[in-house]
Formats: structure tokens, C-alpha cells, sequence
């Protein structure tokens, strides 16, 4: 990259354009706020880990790249570069965990890199030990297996739709299937077999993180979806996302899950997350 005045205290926002890094002075404070300022384009959000880890960065990379792809875009990343940009945004901003979006343009100036970053905010620990309120909204992804910023304001407004009263909205298609929540995946269990859609979702790399912890255990996993009329019947449920890793849940749609919060196979799973979590983070830097 070449040297740029690219560091106001003031930012969070950035664009790299040309092998420059451009501070964009639009006020934002958020990411949800520079998402107006975003062009459409190809995205990955993940936090980080002791300032400069990425669990499983690369897969985070590579599907930014995935997506241009699907969306007609052939796109290689100056991935050491990109990482490099990372850490110096990172080490000129104020300390603590950080939250982080990429997006690659593929509207206006195809190939331009967006970042905007945040403190990281994670759930109360109370969230983890007696679990969060979701609700179901009808709804899903157009192309699930690209991960475009459009289905960003279309989350947005299905979130104020619900008054943002619940701490996740489960996606449910036409047919009944849950599929994933507006930025988290969805897992089920009924008795020892953990159910989560394949088809119609996000590829999330916490939920295959998740996965292969789940592998490594011998649990049985289907990947098939949980119908919204047998919700009565999940024993456990939780969501996984970057920031939130494997959050429980206690209640969808009012009704009551069966098994104690965090459920047996669900608390498993949260122990063998953080004891596995160390082999898979990245650095930004070599």
C-alpha cells in the first residue's frame, strides 16, 4: 500500500482505492452506520481475538472472493496486503477487541475494499447462561450462498418491522423451513441429533467451526431443517455468528424449549468452542 494520510481519530471508515487507503469523513460511528455509504458489493464481518487474530481469516477472505464470483465478478485479493492494511487501522485505533467489515464494490468502482470497524460489543454473559428471546419472520436470502450487502438493508427492515424486541430474528421460507437468522446461523436439537439447513443459507465460518467441533465430539448432525411447526419439539436450539460465537436460546415465538439453558449437547459444544479456539485463529500479520 502506499503511504496515505489515511488515520483520523474521528473515523471508523475507510476505502482503499488504488493501492491508497482514503478515510471517508462521513460522521459514522458505527457500521451499521457506514452502510449507506457502502456501494453493493461482496462482504465478510468478523472480530478479532487479542487485537490481531481472525477465527479462520482465511475462509473469511476467500469468501469475499466466492461471492464476487457468484455475483459475475472474477476478483483476486491482494490478501497480504488487505491484511496488512488491517493491522495498521487496528494498531492506530484505540485498544480493544474490534469488530471489522470488509466489502468489495461491485457496483460503482469494482475492486475498491470498504472497512469499517467498531469496538466490539458481545453478548451479557447472562445471555449465555439462560439464553436469548428470538422470533420468526418469513423471509430468506435471494442468492444464500453469496454473502451481499443488499440483504443488509433487507435485514435492517425486517428488524424494525419487529421493533427490535427479540435479541434474533429466525428466517423461516416459504415451505417452513428455518433456515438461519438475519446475521447468525441456526442449529437445532431433538434428543442427540443436531439439525441445521444446508440449502437456502449462509455458510457461515463460525458455524463451520462449529461443525467440525461437532465432528470431533461424534454427535450426530442432519443437515436438514427444522420445520417452524416442530419448534414445540426442539429439545436445545442456539445461533452462531463471529462476535457471538454459540449463543443458546431459550424461547422462538414464546414458546419454551424443553431441555434446561444451555442444554446438555449445546453446553458441549460452548466447552469444546473455547477449547478449540485458540487452533483456529489467524493472525492479520506474519
Amino acid at each position: 500500500m502506499k503511504n496515505t494520510a489515511f488515520w483520523q481519530s474521528d473515523t471508523n471508515f475507510w476505502k482503499i482505492e488504488d493501492g491508497m487507503i482514503i478515510c471517508l469523513e462521513y460522521g459514522t460511528k458505527t457500521i451499521s452506520e457506514t452502510s449507506e455509504f457502502t456501494p453493493l458489493g461482496s462482504y465478510t464481518s468478523f472480530r478479532t481475538y487479542d487485537n490481531f487474530g481472525v477465527l479462520r481469516l482465511s475462509q473469511h477472505l476467500d469468501r469475499l472472493e466466492e461471492t464476487a464470483r457468484l455475483s459475475g465478478h472474477d476478483i483476486k485479493l491482494d490478501k497480504p496486503a488487505l491484511k496488512n492494511t488491517l493491522t495498521a487501522l487496528i494498531c492506530f485505533s484505540e485498544s480493544g477487541e474490534k469488530r471489522i467489515r470488509v466489502t468489495i464494490d461491485l457496483e460503482k468502482k469494482t475492486r475498491d475494499i470498504y472497512i469499517a470497524m467498531e469496538p466490539l460489543a458481545v453478548p451479557a454473559p447472562e445471555k449465555y447462561e439462560q439464553g436469548i428471546i428470538c422470533q420468526t419472520a418469513q423471509a430468506h436470502r435471494e442468492n444464500p450462498k453469496a454473502k451481499l450487502s443488499n440483504f443488509l438493508s433487507r435485514a435492517e427492515g425486517i428488524r424494525k418491522q419487529e421493533k427490535n424486541e427479540f435479541d434474533e430474528i429466525l428466517m423461516y421460507n416459504p415451505g417452513g423451513d428455518m433456515l438461519e437468522g438475519l446475521s447468525s446461523n441456526f442449529f437445532g436439537i431433538i434428543g442427540d441429533t443436531i439439525y441445521t439447513a444446508e440449502e437456502g443459507v449462509l455458510s457461515g465460518t463460525t458455524r463451520d467451526f462449529i461443525l467440525h467441533i461437532a465432528n470431533d465430539l461424534k454427535m450426530k448432525v442432519k443437515f436438514t431443517p427444522i420445520k417452524k411447526e416442530a419448534v414445540a419439539d426442539l429439545d436445545e436450539a442456539f445461533i452462531s455468528s463471529t462476535s457471538r460465537a454459540i449463543l443458546p436460546i431459550r424461547s422462538i415465538d414464546d414458546i419454551l424449549l424443553r431441555k434446561s439453558v444451555p442444554g446438555p449437547l449445546t453446553k458441549k459444544l460452548m466447552a469444546k468452542f473455547n477449547e478449540e479456539l485458540s487452533n483456529g485463529i489467524e493472525k492479520l500479520y506474519d
